[in-house]
């Protein structure tokens, strides 16, 4: 059985009951209660007379809940509707669509706020892959969801102006998706390029426009002033603040108040000008003094695209700020290298670094299918760190994911791109076949691994049946079957003595200016240039 996120304590009998949904479902009256079970009753009205009981129970956990499945009953007790929701999420995990397992299942998270925050620069994902984003989100028991592309224009550019009526209808419909599946929605704005923090009339434009997404059913609000110049750009603010800092924190402060009066329950986080240190530069202590400690401040790490983040960073970060930061985990995005993606699982994080953080949330790619391999991975880690091991975890997202049958050639895939110049992994196998055929000069075993590679993407598209993520991954898996099949063209020439250099570059150099994408770290490519090019000297 491959748990996604791995429960923290479970106990899974080898006995099997026939199981196709709940004859009843008895809950707590309130409508909340009645939401969380939905996953459930999805299911249907089960002949076979199977009851679940659900009950709150005020000595667990917020998100705790405790399972227990046995003979024509299944019992849930959790600390609120939430947790019940996963509950029933887990039991549906259990299910292979005939039967479910005698079991007792006792859970809760390693963190409190564990999700996604769509912040990459490029193309943003569609409407139709954020909603399928959500409900991938619930079903993994991650909670939170910032609204953050940096290419949405109103988001950024344009961020005074009111979304088009055609925008809000689908962010409202993101907001009750988000809803249904017990997920935080964070609609995030950007407003840092332009505003002038000190000009009354700026603050009543950034309020109107935040008025109108919470009269949606919003009550949590990111301000991000990240990727912005450094200075003050005002002549007025230049004038009412001493620092950057004093202006970011003064607005922030603001905000907070103006949502406050509105919602007790509101929550404002912030992403500053300055995310990523070791230590306290100015602007990030002066912030963390200024700010008022009600409101969130985020990190992205010791760097941009942190390849690990320990306790000690985390430790650093928190003393600064004077408050447990607000992790923005720039893993698996791959904006900053679109030719590239990253398909592994999230390393260099553990359960030591998590007790210094209030929340992580991953930055995805623009692949929104594809990211679901990391973020699968994300979830299992921060649901219940002390047990994460990335290779099980890895199978099992991917798993998840594609099904049983698909994963061995869905893993053939993914480990094929594993790389970019901020994250980095051991060289891909093909490399340790190259290295050998340039030692022994038998090219069989490379000829093996390469035909492997240039049939891998017909096998993955006869094995997944998966529209959206085929394609997404399109340009990857043409490139792999391109260049792996000059590579064995290569080898057959080189076998013959038939060698035309002009023309294998030429082949090489028309791949890469029709297809940007890059497979097995470039190994492939650069061991075709060099052995034609050595060739054609010798």
């Amino acid at each position: 059985m491959r748990w996604l996120p791995l429960p923290r304590k479970l106990e899974v009998s080898s006995e099997r009951l026939p199981f196709a949904g709940c004859h009843a479902i008895k809950t707590p009256p309130q409508a909340d209660w009645e939401r969380a079970v939905q996953p459930l009753r999805a299911l249907g009205d089960s002949y076979g007379g199977w009851t679940a009981f659900v009950e709150h129970d005020s000595s667990l956990a917020s998100e705790a809940y405790r399972l227990r499945v046995e003979n024509g009953r299944i019992y849930i007790h959790a600390g609120s509707p939430r947790a019940a929701f996963y509950a029933c999420h887990t039991l549906l995990q259990a299910w292979d669509t005939k039967s479910i397992p005698q079991m007792t299942v006792d859970d809760s998270p390693t963190l409190p706020w564990r999700g996604v925050v769509e912040g990459f620069y490029g193309k943003p994902w569609s409407h139709n892959a954020r909603l399928k984003m959500l409900d991938f989100m619930g079903a993994h028991k991650m909670n939170i969801y910032l609204y953050a592309p940096k290419d949405d224009p109103y988001h950024r550019e344009r961020w005074r102006e009111p979304y088009p009526d055609a925008d809000a209808q689908r962010l409202n419909e993101l907001i009750q998706r988000a809803h249904a599946n017990f997920i935080e929605f964070v609609f995030c704005i950007s407003p840092g390029l332009s505003m002038v923090y000190s000009d009354p009339a700026e603050f009543e434009r950034l309020v109107a426009k935040i008025e109108a997404v919470r009269q949606m059913g919003v009550r949590s609000f990111g301000l991000l002033v990240d990727d912005i110049p450094e200075e003050l750009q005002h002549d007025a603010d230049k004038k009412a603040y001493t620092s950057l800092a004093h202006a970011h924190a003064d607005l922030a402060n603001r905000l907070r108040h103006w949502l406050k009066e509105r919602d007790p329950n509101a929550w404002l986080i912030v992403c500053p000008t300055f995310y990523h240190n070791r230590g306290e530069p100015p602007y990030v202590r002066e912030l963390g003094e200024r700010t008022e400690r009600g409101i969130s401040i985020m990190w992205t790490g010791p760097k941009v695209v942190s390849r690990e983040i320990t306790h000690e960073d985390a430790e650093l970060f928190k003393i600064a700020i004077q408050r447990k930061p607000f992790v923005w985990d720039n893993y698996p995005v791959n904006d900053y290298e679109p030719s590239r993606l990253l398909m592994g699982a999230i390393t260099g994080r553990d359960a030591e670094t998590l007790k210094h953080l209030e929340a992580l949330v991953s930055n995805p790619m623009n692949q929104a299918e594809a990211s679901k391999v990391a973020l699968g991975t994300y979830a299992d880690f921060l649901w219940n760190a002390e047990a994460y091991e990335p290779g099980r975890s890895w199978e099992n997202a991917v798993a998840h994911l594609v099904g049983e049958e698909a994963l061995p050639v869905m893993m053939e895939f993914c480990k094929q791109n594993l790389w970019t110049r901020h994250w980095t992994e051991s060289p891909p196998e093909v490399e340790r076949a190259i290295e050998d055929w340039q030692t022994t000069g038998d090219p069989e075993p490379l000829r093996e691994t390469l035909t492997a590679l240039a049939t891998l993407p017909r096998r993955l598209k006869q094995a997944v049946h998966y529209p959206e993520l085929i394609e997404e991954i399109e340009p990857w898996l043409l490139r792999l079957e391109q260049i792996s099949q000059l590579g064995l063209e290569l080898l057959d020439a080189i076998e013959e003595e038939s060698l035309r250099p002009r023309r294998i570059l030429s082949q090489l150099e028309a791949i890469r200016e029709t297809n940007e994408a890059i497979v097995c770290d470039g190994w492939i490519e650069r061991w075709i240039r060099e052995t034609v090019e050595e060739l054609a000297e010798s």
